[in-house]
Formats: structure tokens, C-alpha cells, sequence
């Protein structure tokens, strides 16, 4: 199991920056894989953790499948709450900058056909289950 530190894993790069903080690459100086470790800042919050940030980790927890990004640890200090996930060298922003112009008709149709099946097959679901 995971060690519940953050000093357990050596920050690599800064791969994303959002409204609620950063994401770095990292990698874990005890056995060199390669996480994402997503920090969200607490210093402005007076009630605690952001609702948001408990609405991602409980989401995350429940919806396991290959292609759903997979939570390996929350880590809580006083200032900052890290997330930390598998790493994924591609997502859809990499891709659409990488892209000169406009992805082709038939990859945006084949994507988007894929994830209305898994939205249909897999999310639907877990979430009439959920609100049962």
C-alpha cells in the first residue's frame, strides 16, 4: 500500500494548471512509477476541503474502468489536498494542440460514439444505482 506522504514522490514537471491548483508529473522515489499528482490549495477555503474535490475523489473511488483516469491516493495536509493518479502521457487537450487545424471528421465521430457508449454502459448505470 501507499505511504500517506507527499514526500514520497519526487516532482518531475508541471504538466496543468487549474483553478483550483496545479498538476504535476512525479514519480515515486521508492519504486519508480510515474503518478500525476494533482494539489488543490485549501488556504482560502473556511469550510474545508472543496465540495468539488469531494465530489472528483467519491466519483473516482466508485467508477473503476480502463478508461477512467485511476485514483491511487488522496494526500491531506493543513494548506493542500493531492490527488494522485496513474499517469497519462495523452489527453484530449495534448491532442487538440498538437493538432494543426481541425481534428478529422471521423476521429471526432469515433470518439465521441465511444464515450456515449461508455456514458450508456458503464456511467447510466452506476449512477440510477446510485440515486436509487
Amino acid at each position: 500500500m501507499l505511504k500517506s506522504k507527499i514526500d514520497k514522490y519526487e516532482k518531475l514537471e508541471q504538466v496543468g494548471e487549474g483553478t483550483y491548483g496545479v498538476v504535476h508529473k512525479a514519480k515515486d522515489v521508492d519504486t519508480g512509477e510515474i503518478y500525476a499528482l494533482k494539489a488543490i490549495r485549501l488556504e482560502s477555503e473556511d469550510e474545508g476541503i472543496p465540495s468539488t474535490a469531494i465530489r472528483e475523489i467519491a466519483l473516482l473511488k466508485e467508477l473503476q474502468h480502463p478508461n477512467i483516469v485511476r485514483l491511487v491516493n488522496v494526500l491531506h495536509t493543513d494548506k493542500k489536498l493531492t490527488l494522485v493518479f496513474e499517469f497519462l502521457d495523452q489527453d484530449l487537450k495534448k491532442l487538440l494542440d498538437k493538432t494543426p487545424g481541425q481534428l478529422p471528421e471521423e476521429l471526432i465521430k469515433v470518439r465521441f460514439y465511444r464515450l456515449a457508449q461508455y456514458t450508456i454502459k458503464f456511467m447510466f448505470p452506476v449512477f440510477r444505482y446510485h440515486r436509487i
